[in-house]
């Protein structure tokens, strides 16, 4: 009796261990792919932003070759030195401009606006008061 009792079944069968396997296996060989397309996927998007990059910098690369070529040609030398420079071919004089800046005058203020309380009596401000209408005489 005590053989019966501790005798138990297995928990799974050996189809259920098998399909359990499979599964196991399927998730990790899932996750693998998953994990490469995604690589995949960023080194798309990087390539695409160096591609960007090295047209912008071929660009910039351009542009600054042509500036080397105006800056050796004679023309951009001879104007370098007359008007940055301060040079003088041979034979010529230097005119230099003075600019005399005259010191401006303080602007006088405004005349004092007159004042009506100076003038007003107070009879005329109780009649504004009481009749709203213009003082008699005005």
């Amino acid at each position: 009796m005590y053989k019966k009792w501790f005798r138990q079944r297995p928990l799974l069968s050996l189809p259920q261990v098998v399909v359990l396997l499979g599964v196991v296996a399927a998730l990790f060989i899932a996750l693998d792919l998953n994990r490469r397309a995604q690589s995949g996927r960023l080194v798309g998007v990087d390539q695409a932003r160096l591609e960007e990059e090295v047209r912008l910098e071929s660009t910039r690369q351009a542009e600054l070759q042509a500036t080397l070529d105006y800056v050796q040609q004679e023309d951009y030398v001879e104007s370098y030195a007359r008007n940055e420079a301060g040079y003088i071919k041979p034979g010529e004089k230097r005119v230099v401009p003075l600019v005399i800046e005259a010191t401006p005058l303080p602007t006088p203020p405004p005349p004092p606006t007159p004042d009506p309380a100076l003038n007003a009596r107070p009879w005329q401000a109780w009649w504004q008061l009481l009749t709203d209408v213009p003082l008699p005489g005005q």
